[in-house]
């Protein structure tokens, strides 16, 4: 016989200073606007829900008593947990003995005493943490805080860090958020002891006044070298459009300028924008879509932008720095463009003869049916300006159109494509003292491609195979002048690249699953120019296998006439639950410049022992020279609350004058969701023997 227990609860509604207190219980007294319950308490105040063993109010007092076991929820969207909760209902303050209180992503304060009125909280004797309540990895314990509840921001006096019991900061003062959102205030600071620039130290500051602007200062002193600082200036000025603007400067002491040969100052500044709808509605055309894109950067040497970098590692090795600003819009038929270059050479004491390209203008008409079927075309047509403050200077007119018959025969086992290819280079010199204003080019040649697409379906695979053979042959080409005899100058604004006559034969052939995912795969080419004197090209092989965690990838160039590899790339991957291997070899033999050869193998792994922790490890080995161009081990752990990650290593760096190797120490631990601190010691050395 199935039983059923009812319980019915006693309730009352009390109006008390114009708000409403609804109480559920299992007994309520209520005697006119005082009441005491117990057993099973619900009470509604304010927004929120309170639970409790027993509540009771004193009219005269305007005290709301809650005891036992007593939980809140909803309000200010926290729950809270305590023994004892005495809410002053005219006050609107709350009082709280033995409070646990938690919020957004896991945050939890565990205090022994606590109060609230309004949108604060003030704390006692508490700690604070993201980890299991019960025995946390890491806690921040405090004497006094105040919990500002509208902003997500707490402020404490005397807070210790402790990290598995053990106190590894003090903070005197301490400030941060207890969400993940864009807040103004201190970030971690950065350390380092390079040997030659001494201790180094960098506080940087976030500063977030809105959702859509920021800025962050950087100000750094290096002991043995000097003090400079930078700042970004980060914004996102709508849905689809953001950028920065950074700037900085950095003065060495005399000691350190003296000793090495370097700049007594170094700064620059740096803007970037993208946006993916640049024009306005009114101006661009129906149907299209319009981008822009600036990367611009002016500085007086590399320096400017090493100094911001946190490892040897990532210093800019090129003396050359490019700025670009493209702007573009497109439908689906044609395509406009308008490019702007700015190229700083940083070894050079001023760059009067360093070559500009603004503007450059570009039309391209996507591939075309014509009216005739099988009959298409495409337009590429651009125009350059080439600047400089010394030397020659031109503009350049470029027009490239394929004209392409495309058909299949034979039940669309042959596929023939044949195209007429046209060129036209139109080059205008200027501040030329020679005669010959202008250079002229045409080019045509013809292309015929055979090819088909074979299809075989199996019971658990689809294998396909695309063989081509393709055929080009000059036709008309002409030179207003020899590019041979242009001066040295006029050279270095263009290059003239001929077609010749060649045939190329081709074999792909791809294996799919039964959900059409591609495990296998080959390609093949083979080119060959009659005109030559040696007129066999190079055989180009490509294969890729990928099933059940395998991944094996090859591409081989062999140079036929010299009988030798050219080029070599490999790569084999093994993925399991708990490990991953790979093991990457690359070569290259350039014979045709002074017979230089590169060889170097790669081995990356790790080994996942559990959920949480990992061990990883890399090492690139120069096979040629025979040295370790670089190594790391390291070990990572991961989980809910805190992550860390520990490595040492050291790579080989080239330098103009001489390549030194950098030994590193990697340290990083976060606290969630605060953040922590990411420190990489390095330690640099001139290495004799290493090129």
């Amino acid at each position: 016989m199935r039983s059923l227990v009812v319980f019915f609860l006693l309730s009352v509604t009390l109006l008390i200073a114009k708000e409403t207190i609804e109480v559920f219980a299992k007994h309520v007294n209520a005697n006119g606007r005082n009441f005491v319950a117990d057993e099973e308490v619900v009470i509604l105040y304010n927004g929120a829900m309170i639970k409790s063993d027993y509540a009771h109010y004193d009219k005269n007092a305007s005290l709301l008593t809650l005891k036992g076991h007593v939980e809140m929820l909803g309000m200010d969207n926290n729950r809270v947990a305590s023994n004892k909760l005495v809410i002053d209902t005219s006050k609107k303050s709350v009082k709280f003995k033995k409070l646990f209180l938690s919020g957004e992503d896991d945050l939890w304060i565990d205090s022994s005493e606590a109060s609230k009125r309004g949108k604060d909280y003030i704390l006692h004797q508490s700690k604070i943490s993201s980890c299991n309540v019960e025995n946390p990895d890491w806690t921040i314990e405090f004497n006094r805080a105040h919990y500002h509840d509208d902003m997500k921001y707490v402020t404490m006096k005397d807070a210790k860090l402790r990290f598995f019991d053990t106190t590894i900061f003090y903070f005197p003062y301490l400030a941060f958020p207890t969400n993940n959102k864009r807040t103004t205030g201190v970030l971690p600071p950065r350390f380092g002891s390079p040997d030659l620039e001494g201790f180094l130290y960098e506080q940087p500051f976030f500063y977030a006044p809105t959702n859509s602007f920021d800025v962050e200062f950087n100000p750094q002193i290096r002991t043995n070298r000097g003090r400079g600082f930078h700042t970004t200036l980060r914004f996102v000025d709508s849905n689809h459009s953001n950028g920065y603007f950074r700037t900085g400067y950095f003065q060495n002491i005399d000691s350190y300028v003296n000793d090495y040969n370097v700049n007594k100052e170094h700064w620059g500044a740096e803007l970037f924008y993208q946006s993916t709808d640049v024009l306005d509605e009114n101006i661009k055309p129906e149907g299209y879509d319009s981008g822009l894109y600036v990367n611009m950067t002016h500085l007086n040497d590399r320096e400017y932008l090493n100094l911001q970098k946190n490892s040897a590692s990532a210093h800019l090795k090129s003396n050359l720095i490019e700025s670009r600003v493209n702007a573009f819009m497109y439908d689906e038929k044609d395509y406009f463009g308008l490019y702007g270059r700015y190229n700083i050479d940083t070894s050079k004491r001023d760059n009067h003869r360093t070559l500009q390209e603004f503007p450059s203008l570009q039309y391209h008409k996507y591939l075309t049916e014509l009216p005739l079927d099988g009959l298409f075309y495409l337009i590429d047509a651009r125009w350059r300006n080439y600047l400089r403050k010394t030397g020659s200077q031109a503009s350049q007119t470029e027009i490239d159109i394929p004209l392409t018959y495309f058909n299949s025969f034979f039940d669309n086992y042959l596929d023939i494509s044949f195209s007429e290819n046209l060129y036209l280079s139109h080059i205008d010199f200027r501040t030329l003292e020679e005669s010959g204003k202008n250079y002229q080019y045409y080019r045509n040649y013809h292309t015929l491609e055979l090819s088909s697409d074979l299809v075989k379906k199996y019971d658990n695979s689809v294998h396909t195979i695309h063989p081509s053979l393709t055929y080009v042959r000059p036709s008309i080409e002409y030179e207003s002048l020899s590019y041979d005899k242009l001066a040295v100058e006029q050279q270095e604004l263009f290059t003239t690249q001929t077609k010749e006559e060649q045939l190329s034969f081709g074999l792909n052939q791809y294996l799919y699953d039964g959900n059409l995912d591609m495990n296998f795969f080959q390609k093949m080419s083979f080119t060959s120019y009659p005109n030559r004197e040696e007129s066999t090209g190079d055989l180009v092989h490509e294969l890729g296998y990928r099933k059940d965690g395998l991944n094996l990838y090859s591409n081989i160039t062999y140079a036929w006439n010299e009988k030798r590899i050219r080029s070599l790339t490999s790569s084999l991957g093994y993925n399991q639950s708990n490990y991953d291997i790979m093991l990457t070899h690359f070569y290259n033999y350039d014979f045709l410049f002074d017979n230089k050869k590169t060889s170097f193998i790669n081995i990356g792994a790790v080994y996942r022992y559990n959920s949480i922790n990992r061990w990883f490890s890399n090492i690139d080995y120069d096979l040629e020279q025979g040295f370790n161009h670089q190594w790391k081990l390291g070990w990572a752990h991961k989980q809910k609350c805190w992550d860390a990650k520990i490595s040492v290593g050291q790579e080989v760096i080239p330098n103009r004058e001489d390549s030194f190797k950098n030994s590193s120490l990697y340290l990083e631990l976060n606290f969630h969701p605060f953040g922590g601190i990411k420190q990489n010691y390095e330690q640099d050395f001139s290495t004799e023997g290493v090129k």
